[in-house]
């Protein structure tokens, strides 16, 4: 039986707790726990115990691409790597992303903790911000690593925004960049405090979910009965 490939997010602090989802389940990898333990991770790839299933370790913003390119039947990653996935083609006007992959065949797993996203500025810069909830004349000038994700919040708040697309380091963005606010994940909030800002909207929570292959679910059944194992693990 070939084995079903499973993208998790090589990332230390998400691939502990994305692969206990999968332990839970009866999918355990003996190596791969070690790995974790010691924090060696140059080995990208680990069979399960069970010989059923393929872990690839893999950069959490890539694995949307995984599953909808059939790289991988199943991934597990945050809302703000496949939803930025999705958009970022029907923003650019392009051929649709993500057409290939489930969201919602099981329940958000909650791995993100309190993190969600975020409207944030310089505390004298929010009257501005406020004026642009209200105006269609003013223009709200946002930095991001996130620009099609902003882009649909601030349109759905009906806020005029140019959006300056950014790698990194957002809470720099209001004192250095001559912009009006960031939009980015927020969990504590202590970065902010530290650089003089302040959270002016809470937008959406980060929630963690198992992307499921369309193609490989319809073609192997044995992928049906991994997420029926996974969807009672959670549960229970």
């Amino acid at each position: 039986m070939r084995k079903i490939i499973i993208a998790l997010p090589k990332g230390h602090r998400l691939l502990a707790a994305a692969y206990e989802v999968f332990k839970k389940a009866g999918y355990a990898s003996a190596a791969l726990e070690q790995a974790i333990a010691t924090k060696e991770q140059k080995q990208l790839e680990y069979d399960s115990d069970c010989g059923t299933g393929a872990f690839l370790l893999v950069r959490n913003a890539d694995i949307p691409q995984y599953v909808d390119r059939n790289w991988a039947e199943l991934g597990l990653t945050a809302f703000d790597c496949y939803r930025e996935y999705e958009l970022s083609s029907l923003m650019g006007g392009q051929a649709m992303r993500g057409d290939n992959f489930i969201t919602d065949m099981l329940p958000d797993l909650a791995l993100c903790g309190g993190s969600r996203f975020c409207v944030a500025g310089k505390p004298e810069a929010r009257v501005f911000y406020e004026k642009c909830k209200k105006s269609d004349e003013k223009i709200l000038t946002v930095a991001t690593q996130y620009p099609n994700i902003a882009a649909k919040y601030f349109q759905s708040q009906g806020i005029l925004a140019d959006i300056v697309t950014i790698a990194g380091s957002s809470e720099l963005m209001p004192a250095h960049g001559g912009v009006d606010a960031i939009f980015d994940i927020v969990e504590t909030g202590n970065a902010l405090k530290e650089n003089g800002l302040e959270i002016y909207d809470e937008a959406m929570p980060i929630q963690t979910k198992i992307l499921v292959s369309k193609a490989a679910l319809k073609y192997d059944p044995n992928i049906g009965i991994m997420m029926e194992v996974l969807s009672n693990a959670i549960k229970s």
